[in-house]
């Protein structure tokens, strides 16, 4: 199926029978509704429609190139290194280390007084279109700390470092 035939848009949004794609996509996604549920109170969805709903999101998500707002390409899988450290975007981190065996990265996170490693996806992960992803820009070959591959680790370095890159990572460069 292709689920183009059936999205449209609405006010810049992708839509399908006038509700939004990713509204659709949340609810299935995250156990808020089943899809007899959501047929159910939206009578003129299809199970086809629901198809073409992952469809789309899936292959959005497999499109993504570009970090969304630095604008900078973003490294694929294949170009990641087991245990390097690199320079991206996420919620909580700038600095991440990517751990090739786990398919996943690893940072530190700054919370109130604490700090403690969390882990994080790829941008082209499927399934995580509305997670917290680590838009991953390039290595970094001298991080100024260390991020080990376990959760119980203790931060051991200065914790303006965690914050180095913040300002360059969530603004777009000027031309």
């Amino acid at each position: 199926m292709n689920p183009n035939e059936r999205i449209t848009f609405a006010f810049g949004k992708p839509c399908i029978r006038g509700i939004p794609v990713f509204d659709i996509y949340r609810n299935l996604t995250f156990g808020r509704m089943t899809e007899q549920e959501l047929l159910h109170q939206h009578p003129g969805l299809t199970p086809e429609d629901l198809l073409a709903v992952r469809e789309y999101v899936v292959a959005e998500i497999t499109a993504r190139s570009h970090d969304e707002i630095t604008g900078r390409p973003i490294l694929t899988k294949n170009q990641l290194n087991h245990g390097r450290y690199y320079k991206g975007r996420c919620r909580n981190a700038t600095v991440a280390r990517w751990n090739a065996k786990q398919q996943q990265f690893y940072h530190w996170r700054k919370k109130f007084d604490r700090i403690y490693i969390q882990t994080i996806k790829h941008p082209r992960d499927k399934m995580e279109l509305f997670s917290d992803i680590f838009w991953v820009v390039e290595e970094l070959s001298r991080p100024r700390f260390e991020i080990p591959f376990d959760m119980s680790a203790a931060f051991t370095g200065n914790p303006d470092d965690l914050v180095e890159f913040n300002i360059e990572m969530w603004h777009r460069p000027k031309e």
